[in-house]
């Protein structure tokens, strides 16, 4: 008999079948096992049920320790084991990256071993068909729903499958601009904490510092980006500033409304007298026009942080669409050639259509 998906998920079901009976004859059956007890439960059941079938003992291994899945067989196929000390059927599961993954296993399935309730009990059902959503321990992780309805996966929402997601390199960022979009689309002003790309470069600190520690230097350019990505602070609307703050730059700033607005309001501006105060946020505003020129030239800025945060100022020249929406928010027009000047004699101030877009 040929070893097919087909026939390994029949094995995989009569080990399930068997782990169910052996636990219905004696409810004591793995009562307060160890996850490392229910993998060996697994592993001999699935020996034990060889018999007719494509599979011969010696082609089921248990790996276990640190390696992805728990039990292989037959080199190809694979069982990853989780279990629950309590009555239900949801848990939290594996790592999203799968670095340990076991070479030349393709086909996963996952036998769940419920010990809590009156007895233990097992299902087994595909790998990917049960992954709800993904959470963060250490790691992204996914939470496991043995009771998921078809159709209700987190591949699914995403648009795609396990196989191909957990094949193409990019997990982590497609994960999270998953939840950066699903929090976007519901009005939420949400940002995935690990925001950092496994696959690049971006990583953000494992400690969170304050925003008063800063050197001066670097508290300007996180001012001028926030003003280059959220110009909506110009509104006094501080919510998507404050998160980009934590979760790109582990930076608290429990003063940000003062960061930006502190001082009351302003005279003259570019050596201008105005004939009426304008808001203190105007001067650090065309303070900072120049660095956010400069990012606005930045192809590396643009491609990473720009695009997340304000995808508009890509379409087209992102100086100019940024000074319309600086415009647009504030119904201001004084503004624009203010920053004009502001940014008149800087050398970055040349700027060109994206080449990337």
């Amino acid at each position: 008999m040929e070893q097919t998906q087909a026939s390994f998920e029949a094995l995989a079901a009569s080990a399930t079948d068997l782990l169910n009976r052996i636990a219905a004859e004696d409810p004591s059956f793995l009562r307060g096992a160890t996850a490392t007890q229910v993998e060996e439960a697994a592993f001999k059941a699935l020996q034990a049920v060889c018999g007719g079938s494509p599979f011969s003992m010696e082609d089921v291994r248990w790996i276990s320790g640190a390696r992805f899945p728990d039990i292989v067989v037959a080199g190809r196929f694979g069982v990853e084991v989780k279990s629950t000390a309590k009555d239900y059927w949801t848990s939290t599961g594996s790592s999203i990256v799968e670095t340990t993954r076991e070479p030349g296993v393709g086909h996963i399935l996952l036998l769940f071993a419920k010990l809590g309730g009156t007895r233990a009990e097992f299902r087994c059902r595909p790998y990917g068909e049960v992954m709800r959503e993904i959470a963060v321990t250490h790691c992204p992780r996914y939470l496991i729903d043995m009771e998921l309805a078809d159709g209700e996966s987190i591949f699914d929402k995403i648009g795609t499958d396990y196989d191909s997601f957990r094949s193409g390199g990019q997990a982590i960022a497609i994960v999270r601009d998953y939840y950066r979009r699903k929090a976007l689309a519901e009005g939420r002003a949400e940002m995935p904490w690990w925001l950092g790309d496994a696959q690049g470069d971006t990583a953000t600190s494992v400690t969170v510092g304050f925003w008063k520690d800063l050197p001066a230097e670097t508290r300007k350019d996180y001012q001028a980006r926030m003003f280059a990505l959220f110009p909506e602070v110009l509104k006094s609307d501080f919510d998507n500033a404050s998160l980009w703050l934590v979760t790109t730059k582990s930076v608290l700033n429990a003063h940000i409304r003062d960061t930006f607005t502190a001082g009351g309001t302003i005279s003259a501006i570019n050596g201008e007298r105005l004939p009426k105060p304008a808001p203190q946020i105007y001067k650090r505003l065309i303070d900072s026009a120049p660095r956010i020129s400069a990012l606005l030239s930045d192809p590396d800025f643009l491609s990473t942080e720009a695009s997340t945060f304000n995808p508009s100022l890509l379409a087209g020249v992102p100086f100019e669409a940024w000074l319309s929406q600086i415009t647009a928010i504030t119904a201001d027009q004084r503004l624009r050639p203010w920053l004009l000047a502001a940014t008149a004699s800087s050398p970055t101030t040349e700027q060109k259509q994206i080449p990337f877009l």
